[in-house]
């Protein structure tokens, strides 16, 4: 899709998905806003796609470009101001599309974290950005300590985010499964390691009904055989190549937000705009996860 053609599409979808969530919502008090809450949702996800470097670069852009589209575009702060404000929205808009895509019936979903930075680790104190909120995590891909945070996610076998949450990046991946869990509703999961437990298993299982099989530790006494856990290491390969389109193609780990609020802003964004690609994949009879090329 062309850029015209995918902000006409992305608007379109993003003004019917309003106007069918908030058709009793009623106006607030003071002067009403220049540009509606839809365009400004549409102008946040269009900022993800990598064509744009950062923010900044994106305004420019549509300050230069889009004037014919969004003739009241607020200055650069307004429009951050108001795009933090909606993240509620966002991650709603991104939680309505997600049950469009997935698969009714899927046998499980999959479970798994990773690791973003919040600053450059030597900028990093006690009273610095995020003090007191992020923290120090290791990284077992990379062999090294971030910090910053863990983003949790449950994925369809297709690659649909169905949900997500934050923690800080030394929290134990555990009670991030309980979050997740909780909140997709799934009655069975795939998990590593990170979530193996006897009294989390049964917990999970009497409190949500979901049936967790979390790849137990090789010297576990429940330790599965090399065959099984080489099956699931395969299905659980469609979560880490979620991750990589979200760190590759959304940049997810080149986020540059100096608050919890814009961070969580931000994650609500790249993660919507992940799925606002699959949905127009599949509207136009492409695989979901074909999200390089899909904007031209």
């Amino acid at each position: 899709m062309d850029l015209d053609s995918f902000l006409l599409s992305l608007y379109v979808l993003i003004e019917e998905w309003w106007r069918y969530t908030h058709s009793q919502h009623t106006a607030g008090v003071g002067r009403p806003s220049l540009i509606s809450d839809a365009e400004i949702l549409t102008l946040t996800i269009l900022a993800q796609w990598p064509r744009f470097r950062s923010e900044r670069d994106f305004w420019r852009f549509a300050n230069a470009h889009l004037r014919e589209y969004f003739p009241t575009l607020p200055s650069q702060s307004q429009f951050n101001r108001r795009a933090r404000a909606l993240e509620g929205e966002m991650r709603s808009l991104q939680l309505y599309l997600a049950k469009t895509l997935a698969r009714k019936g899927a046998v499980y979903h999959v479970l798994d974290t990773t690791l973003i930075p919040a600053v450059v680790r030597v900028r990093a104190c006690r009273n610095g950005l995020f003090a007191g909120q992020a923290s120090f995590g290791r990284c077992a891909s990379k062999t090294e300590w971030v910090y910053g945070f863990k983003v949790g996610l449950a994925v369809t076998p297709e690659g649909v985010i169905t949900t997500f949450c934050l923690a800080e990046a030394s929290a134990d991946e555990r009670p991030i499964g309980e979050v997740l869990i909780r909140e997709d509703g799934h009655a069975a999961y795939l998990a590593d390691k990170g979530f193996t437990s006897v009294q989390w298993e049964s917990h999970w299982l009497s409190e949500y009904g979901a049936m967790v099989a979390a790849t137990p530790k090789d010297n576990s006494k429940r330790a599965w055989p090399q065959e099984v856990r080489r099956w699931a290491a395969g299905k659980r390969q469609i979560i880490e190549g979620v991750i990589d389109q979200l760190k590759d193609l959304f940049f997810l780990e080149r986020h540059r937000a100096k608050t919890l609020g814009g961070l969580l802003a931000r994650l609500s964004a790249k993660i919507a705009a992940y799925t606002c690609g699959q949905h127009f994949n599949r509207e136009l009879g492409r695989p979901l996860r074909h999200l390089a090329d899909l904007l031209i």
